[in-house]
């Protein structure tokens, strides 16, 4: 039979780890910071996509308008960032570095992620990917 708790008197009566998850309606509405999630949960999943394509002729980094902004829910939060795209080049003695950036930060540094290569002239197509695990160490709107 329930106990009726009403008052200041009623609260006694509920003792640590006697309500269980079939107490709890399915309609509750349970505050997220009540929540534990287990170690290694994944909490969200954001994508960015862009088909423009660029075109590069020097030696400094261009920006392909390839972003997703993600907001972290603790300061301790890790960023599992993927990377994946197709270029192609037509020229002789080619070198390549891809890169990410956390707002104006180079995550890379100047070696970058990704990285290509060509010697032959004419036309060379190439697939560039690669995984970044970020630890921004903030609660705000992170753009990569």
């Amino acid at each position: 039979m329930p106990t009726l708790i009403s008052g200041s008197t009623g609260v006694n009566k509920i003792t640590d780890g006697t309500i269980v998850d079939a107490d709890i309606a399915s309609g509750a509405a349970i505050a997220g910071s009540k929540l534990v999630m287990p170690t290694g949960s994944v909490l969200q999943v954001v994508q960015g996509t862009d088909s423009t394509g660029i075109s590069v002729s020097s030696s400094t980094y261009a920006a392909t308008g390839l972003d997703a902004t993600i907001t972290p829910t603790s300061s301790s939060s890790k960023i599992l960032v993927i990377v994946s795209g197709f270029g192609n080049v037509s020229a002789n003695a080619v070198h390549g570095v891809a890169t990410v950036y956390r707002g104006s930060t180079d995550l890379g540094n100047s070696y970058g992620f990704g990285d290509f290569y060509t010697a032959s002239g004419g036309y060379t197509e190439f697939f560039i990917g690669f995984n970044y695990l970020d630890s921004p160490s903030t609660t705000s709107a992170t753009t990569y």
